[in-house]
């Protein structure tokens, strides 16, 4: 009987590490759903999009936008960068799957990235490895990431070229764990 007793303590508690390892509930299959439907989820956090052979690091948790980020690239030479696309969600509901800005996209003047508050600058701006992992630990860490958006601006008074704030777009940072994914950061 006791060997039967402990059996079963040692099957509980088993079953209980693998159910706090597991990850399939942070997955979603891009390939059954439409495009209505993927950019209509909405999640507290990191979650993996799997399309065909490809996972991309995602983050629904913005009502308005989609922020995909890879930051463990599967091939070491590639650099990791960010796309931050429409929701349907954001306006007349038209807009979802459209791009807002990238890390490849000079559209604003100036980006900021912050973590709980905490600035970052645009880690993505002249590329540097350690800056970078400092970025990538907050982010394991933090709660809140939030990127600002500026443009140019023209004082007529005093000549002088400025910058405005366009918008600050946040999202939440559960799932942290899903930062250490290798993805293809093409």
């Amino acid at each position: 009987m006791k060997k039967y007793f402990i059996i079963l303590i040692l099957i509980a508690s088993s079953i209980q590490i693998n159910a706090q390892n597991d990850t399939s509930d942070l997955i979603i299959v891009a390939d059954k759903l439409s495009s209505e439907q993927l950019y209509s989820i909405k999640s507290e956090g990191w979650v993996l999009l799997q399309n065909k052979d490809s996972k991309y690091l995602c983050n629904f948790s913005n009502p308005d936008y989609v922020l995909f980020l890879p930051v463990t690239c599967l091939n070491k030479s590639q650099k990791p960068n960010y796309l931050i696309e429409f929701s349907n969600n954001y306006r007349d509901g038209d807009f979802g799957g459209i791009d807002f800005d990238s890390s490849r996209s000079a559209k604003y003047k100036k980006k900021i990235f912050l973590i709980d508050d905490v600035e970052f600058g645009n880690p993505y701006k002249d590329f540097d490895v350690k800056k970078f992992e400092n970025f990538k630990d907050a982010l394991k860490k933090g709660k809140t990431l939030s990127i600002k958006f500026f443009d140019s601006a023209y004082n007529p008074e005093t000549g002088d070229e400025g910058l405005d704030l366009n918008r600050e777009i946040s999202f939440a940072l559960a799932n942290s764990e899903l930062l250490e994914t290798p993805i293809d950061c093409e």
